[in-house]
């Protein structure tokens, strides 16, 4: 008998089959349920994170927006401004004597100087207290600056009088000043630059302005803040931050941020990066989900602004999985260990099935040739097996009886 044709190898096949196909199956259904439930978890978690940078950059924004409203509401600026339209209304009046108007003008002109500084110390003391912005200023109609601060990481300074500058032809100035009362400016978020070229190192800057008013409501000017964008860019980590034009605000490469037309010029764009899911973030909040990333995405709609940002977390997808390689290996030894004890177990289950009806064979065969088998046919079974063991043995003894009783009547 060829040896696949034997009962045990078969039985001991059909085990390990039976064992090792549920088994393949349960682990290739864990693997697949384990990919999407990690890659669920790290979609949800990345959303979680972006939301929570959003709200970040938007209290970041909220307070600056507090804060310019704040100071052009000061008492300082209101008692300069007060002063200021006395001052214009004095030398503007024909029916005040010449020598009066010019003592008065004169009179008016110190206090206004001591109001100038008292501005200036409000807002050096309002620098130093909040640390979150490279000038404080406040520029007339014309654009004059008339009290200005400049801070750094360290310190904060005022400005003296004679270098004070006027911003009468810059954009900032100009766009501030068509807004109405209400309204705020807020510029692009860009890179800071002194005498028309960039600082270095890179120093972002958003700008934020208000207009105030004499108190017969003629403009008086605006109240300007330049606030340190690194403040809330620096909490962004490994995120991105994408303005309208799809230029990285902020990227965890650096050299790969501010590549608009108005700052590094380098034309770097997230589009140029990710061409394919570009159109489907920008201006949306919500994940995506692709054979090589996942991403959560938020809109930002900028405080006082109609400006839009991208915030984005973004993570490779090979990258998610990496933990996914000692669920492998886990299986793998779980299903080696499987295996092992599945032949194991067919071996010997197989075995004792198998040796007795083996063993029921060979005394059949036996009592088929005429051979008496005088041993008993005894096997420890309660099942079938057993019912057949002693059917056997009743089987043998009647056969034994049958050539006994035969072989008395030859004699007789």
């Amino acid at each position: 008998m060829k040896i696949y044709h034997r009962l045990r190898i078969k039985l001991s096949i059909a085990f390990i089959i039976m064992t090792l196909i549920p088994t393949l199956i349960i682990g290739i259904y864990a693997i697949q349920v384990a990919s999407q439930t990690l890659q669920t978890q790290t979609l949800a978690k990345q959303t979680e994170q972006v939301k929570i940078l959003e709200n970040i950059i938007r209290s970041f924004l909220s307070i600056v927006k507090g804060d310019l409203l704040f100071l052009s509401q000061s008492a300082p600026l209101r008692e300069y401004l007060n002063l200021h339209m006395v001052l214009m209304s004095d030398s503007r009046s024909e029916s005040i004597p010449a020598n009066s108007v010019e003592a008065t003008v004169q009179a008016v002109h110190n206090i206004l100087e001591q109001k100038q500084k008292a501005l200036e110390q409000e807002f050096l003391a309002f620098s130093r207290y909040r640390r979150i912005y490279y000038q404080v200023r406040y520029l007339d109609e014309i654009g004059q600056e008339i009290a200005r601060v400049d801070a750094d990481q360290f310190k904060s300074w005022i400005i003296e009088k004679d270098l004070l500058q006027n911003n009468a032809d810059q954009d900032d100035f100009k766009e501030a000043m068509r807004l109405s009362s209400k309204q705020i400016f807020v510029s692009k978020l860009d890179l800071n630059r002194k005498q028309g070229q960039i600082e270095i190192p890179y120093n972002p800057v958003i700008r934020y302005a208000v207009n105030v008013y004499y108190p017969n409501n003629q403009r008086a000017g605006v109240v300007m803040v330049n606030v340190d964008a690194n403040q809330f860019l620096q909490a962004l980590g490994d995120a991105f931050l994408i303005d309208q034009e799809g230029f990285f605000l902020h990227h965890p490469n650096p050299k790969k941020g501010w590549g608009g037309p108005n700052d590094l010029r380098t034309g770097v764009t997230f589009e140029k990066d990710y061409p394919q899911i570009a159109p489907q973030i920008f201006h949306r909040s919500g994940t995506l989900s692709t054979s090589t990333i996942a991403l959560s995405y938020q809109r930002i709609i900028v405080p006082g602004s109609s400006q839009q940002w991208t915030l984005l977390i973004l993570h490779d997808t090979h990258e998610i999985f990496k933990g996914m390689a000692k669920f492998h290996l886990a299986f793998n030894i779980i299903l080696t260990i499987a295996i092992v004890i599945a032949i194991l177990f067919a071996i010997i289950l197989s075995t004792k099935i198998t040796r007795p009806i083996e063993q029921l064979t060979r005394i059949a065969e036996a009592i088929s040739k005429g051979e008496l088998i005088e041993n008993r046919v005894e096997i420890n079974d309660k099942g079938e097996i057993g019912q057949l063991a002693q059917a056997f043995e009743r089987m043998r003894v009647s056969m034994i009886k049958s050539f006994e009783k035969l072989r008395k009547q030859s004699r007789i």
